[in-house]
């Protein structure tokens, strides 16, 4: 399983998990990619250990640098 943390912001990087307090949350897509207005898409996230979820926005570049990696680790769950 890949870790998507990169995606994020630093900010919420630096919240810890929900469940383990002292651990960081560890995201992978959940499936729902939606395109947005300015050519921006938008990746839902969840934590596979407690359960959080979150949103993050890409370009259209960054996107699809992520696309198959995304596309196969969603098609895994």
């Amino acid at each position: 399983m890949k870790n998507f943390n990169h995606l994020l912001e630093k900010r919420e990087l630096l919240i810890n998990c929900n469940l383990r307090d002292t651990e960081r949350c560890q995201w992978r897509p959940t499936g729902n990619i939606k395109a947005t207005s300015g050519d921006n898409v938008c990746v839902s996230l969840v934590c596979e250990k407690c359960d959080s979820r979150t949103n993050v926005f890409l370009n259209e570049n960054s996107y699809k640098n992520h696309e198959k990696i995304l596309l196969k680790e969603i098609a895994r769950v």
